[in-house]
């Protein structure tokens, strides 16, 4: 029988995987966390954060309140020929960096007693006589639980036969992120613009920034060769995005990008590896509820993995609870964002609904609500 160096190895240090450490660690958990960058660092995120997930983040101790961080409280939407809505938000939100605040969650883990390892990346994680040994190229560690929050794609899903690829060439997406200012964006609003095969927003995040960042069919980025190509020629295409690619001042050298992206659940639960964040199922971008369903499910499987620590309840019980607990948050979401994701993208058939919600606007509520949920 082997003895767990520690009670729960985290792979992932992003929202998901730094919230659960820090969340294990005040409930007295040894703690170890393994991430393959060094913070603070940049990642391809649309940076917004619902108003649903604030009271989360002040209990991790983060307060945006004390950050002078821009309220978001409309949404702006277009069509690829320009044709556009704006509604107010009915949960609203603010922006901050990925690289502001999963640095600051670092700290806080770091504080709360959290032994993470930077600049580490798993290589292998088995489990055997009850515990799971995680190999990384430096050493063995042991642990009770292992949490995956390692994002949209890993070795660690090849390892464990989770090789999700998109089904139909449609499906597959590229993200591309960029940072710029702009003298002319309203910071109290988020953008969401449609162009042929993607769609683009823009939100307001700390400094005075924006991020713009959009997901593309890959047939784009093939037909055009280029990032830069694609914009000018694909997302410039609607007046709306030409502006900012045309007048804006982008900040990044180049921008980040992700590639073999497509939208839907994967598992919670694999080989006994509770699932965090995108490493569980990716909701579509157009959602803008990626950040906050990632502190959820780092909430939801603290639960899990605290009373199965605490001898509640038994392995099985952990995710058994955990996978009902996650789907019952996530799954109607997910797919809800999926069907209006497939809708967007394809210029006639997003032109004749814009025209069409122009004179029963309501529906954008309706719609809104449907790929967000309430207050945890």
């Amino acid at each position: 029988m082997i003895t767990p160096g520690y009670d729960c190895a985290i792979i992932g240090g992003g929202l998901s995987g730094l919230a659960l450490a820090i969340l294990l660690a005040r409930a007295n958990k040894k703690v170890i966390l393994f991430e393959k960058e060094r913070f603070p660092f940049h990642k391809v995120c649309g940076e917004y954060i619902s108003n649903e997930s604030i009271p989360f983040l002040r209990s991790l101790g983060l307060n945006p309140d004390e950050l002078n961080l821009p309220s978001i409280k409309q949404l702006w939407l277009s069509s690829p020929s320009g044709i556009s809505i704006k509604r107010p938000l009915d949960i609203g939100g603010t922006g901050l960096s990925r690289y502001e605040l999963d640095n600051r969650l670092y700290q806080i883990a770091l504080d709360a007693g959290v032994k993470v390892c930077t600049k580490t990346k798993v290589e292998q994680v088995l489990f055997h006589s009850g515990a799971f040994t995680v190999s990384t190229a430096g050493e063995n560690v042991t642990a009770r639980t292992v949490a995956g929050a390692y994002g949209k794609n890993s070795n660690i899903d090849v390892q464990l036969g989770r090789d999700y690829k998109a089904k139909k060439e449609r499906d597959l997406f590229i993200a591309v992120k960029h940072h710029l200012r702009a003298d002319f964006f309203n910071p109290s609003c988020i953008e969401m613009h449609n162009f042929k095969g993607g769609y683009c927003g823009l939100s307001a995040i700390e400094d005075g920034k924006v991020n713009l960042s959009y997901i593309s069919k890959a047939s784009n980025l093939k037909a055009h060769g280029s990032i830069s190509a694609m914009e000018k020629n694909v997302l410039s295409a609607n007046p709306h995005l030409k502006k900012y690619f045309d007048n804006a001042e982008f900040l990044f050298q180049k921008p980040l990008t992700i590639s073999h992206l497509y939208f839907e659940i994967k598992q919670p639960v694999t080989d006994h590896i509770l699932m965090l964040g995108d490493a569980a199922g990716n909701i579509a971008p157009l959602s803008g509820n990626g950040m906050s369903m990632a502190m959820q499910s780092a909430k939801l499987s603290y639960e899990a993995i605290l009373s199965y620590l605490d001898k509640k309840i038994i392995l099985e019980e952990m995710e058994k609870k955990y996978a009902a607990a996650y789907y019952k948050a996530f799954s109607k979401r997910i797919q809800a964002a999926r069907k209006i994701h497939r809708l967007f993208g394809n210029p006639f058939v997003t032109d004749v609904s814009f025209c069409f919600l122009k004179i029963f606007p309501a529906l954008v509520d309706i719609m809104s609500k449907q790929i967000h949920g309430k207050v945890f």
